[in-house]
């Protein structure tokens, strides 16, 4: 009888994200971006959303197409362990949409904060995301400086709505 191997030694996972959310991820974990794959550490957010989102199975993935792919190497533990090597991986739509949502949020969370410390230094609103830009590794061109730009200004916009709620409600109670 011959013995059972791992199918895998480096236990991977494959799902579609857009090139500023990889660029991110990247940064978080700390990966060249030469290196093509990410590798994940558990004591991230993103890493423990993506690792509760991964299915084992006894059958291979069949996904036809993947636009912009990102391959992220789960981290083994002894609880895993024999799953993660001895079983096919994967994300399901679903588990995929989560973990992508996942990421939005606390990429934009991450920006948010550049802004806020970014203003408080005195920069203004390009110098920032050029900061950002550069930070990311991405190219500086008009979709991911909009993008960027984008989340400070949804952030902004709240913060307005916020205050002028907070001056309505202070005017009705002087009425």
């Amino acid at each position: 009888m011959k013995p059972y191997t791992p199918m895998n030694t480096r236990p991977q996972i494959v799902i579609t994200l857009n090139p500023l959310l990889e660029s991110y991820c990247r940064l978080v974990f700390g990966t060249d971006p030469n290196v093509k794959e990410i590798a994940l550490r558990k004591n991230y957010d993103i890493a423990k959303l993506i690792h509760s989102n991964v299915i084992s199975c006894d059958a291979p993935d069949r996904r036809s197409f993947i636009s912009n792919p990102v391959t992220f190497i789960l981290p083994v533990d002894k609880i895993n362990h024999h799953d993660l090597q001895f079983h096919f991986l994967h994300v399901n739509p679903w588990g995929e949409q989560k973990i992508v949502e996942g990421i939005e949020y606390e990429f934009r969370r991450w920006i948010t904060q550049r802004f806020d410390k970014g203003y408080d230094m005195g920069y203004s609103q390009k110098i920032i995301v050029e900061a950002i830009v550069r930070g990311l590794n991405v190219r500086n061109n008009a979709a991911n400086f909009d993008a960027i730009k984008k989340i400070d200004y949804r952030h902004r916009r709240k913060t307005e709505e916020r205050r002028f709620n907070e001056l309505l409600k202070e005017c009705q109670e002087f009425e």
